[in-house]
């Protein structure tokens, strides 16, 4: 069966969002925030602020209806303007607390989170984002971002019972539409696998191997689906995806199969036949030289906590 290619790799991720709270602030007044060990997102619903990250050259003007996601693992400070003095985010959330504000009134409201992200193949996402997605409210094809903004602060402000379910599942769907917003773009999105899940041309042959890894899917078939001559085919999918297409297959089959080492419950014949080998020494090589280690040394290290799991202040 055809599947959505980024629907796979963000469910092969285990990629979540999490709806962490936010701020409300008024008059002159500045936030520093240590490096995230999570990737971050949050939209501006209501005044502006400057975001300025370390590293990163001159803060960002956010204006109401923003949204921005920080991939960057670097300090940053939120302020209503340049040269205020920062207070540390550690000061203002303790334990459980969802909402904080500071300064004086609350012409200035900020709402997000974070993405939790499983152990296999997390750097799929990682690696394919740039430091910071800012989609500005003007933006096209952001519409739905504006509504979401709408309902996660009713939702929070209502405190209405099911609020947190409420606001957990607007918050993922923020997440999947700033995604939507930075990949629809004509420029700037880099050579990888998040481009190439995104892009209309290779959608009919990934959704192919995305759908049934298993297949011995060859390039005459795949270049077909994609209405391409196979010199065509090969050539712009590198481009975009920058692997060849049977090498990406061959990729995709070893994550799928690193998932399943994770997991456990399966011999490492099964998880080979469960991805399209017919040999476990011909699987265990190919995992190998893909993967830098053996199926068996994989499954041994289990499920193991990694930085991406570790939690962060509420944003």
């Amino acid at each position: 069966m055809d599947q959505d290619p980024l629907s796979s790799i963000l469910s092969l991720i285990e990629a979540r969002a999490v709806y962490a709270g936010g701020f409300s602030a008024g008059g002159n007044w500045a936030i520093r925030f240590p490096p995230p060990d999570k990737i971050k997102f949050f939209a501006i619903a209501r005044g502006a602020c400057l975001l300025a990250v370390d590293g990163l050259g001159d803060p960002l003007q956010l204006d109401c209806g923003d949204v921005v996601l920080l991939s960057a693992p670097a300090p940053f400070t939120i302020a209503s303007a340049d040269g205020i003095s920062p207070v540390d985010a550690y000061e203002l959330y303790t334990e459980g607390k969802r909402m904080a504000s500071l300064g004086q009134g609350d012409d200035f409201l900020s709402m997000g989170g974070h993405i939790d992200l499983g152990t296999a193949s997390s750097r799929l996402l990682i690696d394919n984002l740039p430091p910071v997605i800012h989609l500005r409210r003007d933006d096209a094809g952001v519409d739905q971002l504006q509504w979401l903004i709408r309902e996660l602060v009713q939702e929070t402000m209502a405190a209405a019972p099911g609020a947190d379910a409420a606001c957990s599942g607007l918050a993922h769907l923020m997440f999947l539409q700033i995604l939507r917003g930075y990949l629809s773009r004509e420029r700037g999105v880099d050579v990888g696998w998040l481009r190439a899940a995104c892009d209309p041309k290779l959608a009919p042959a990934l959704s192919l191997m995305h759908g049934d890894p298993t297949r011995n899917w060859h390039l005459p078939e795949l270049a077909r689906a994609a209405a391409m001559s196979r010199t065509a085919f090969a050539t712009y999918f590198k481009a975009v995806a920058g692997i060849a297409p049977l090498s990406y297959l061959a990729e995709w089959r070893m994550r799928l199969a690193e998932r399943k080492l994770q997991d456990g419950g399966q011999s490492v014949a099964m998880v080979a036949q469960s991805v399209g080998y017919a040999s476990e020494a011909a699987f265990s090589t190919a995992f190998k030289r893909i993967m830098g280690r053996s199926p068996r040394q994989r499954a041994n290290t289990g499920r193991q906590v990694s930085p991406d799991q570790l939690l962060s202040v509420t944003l």
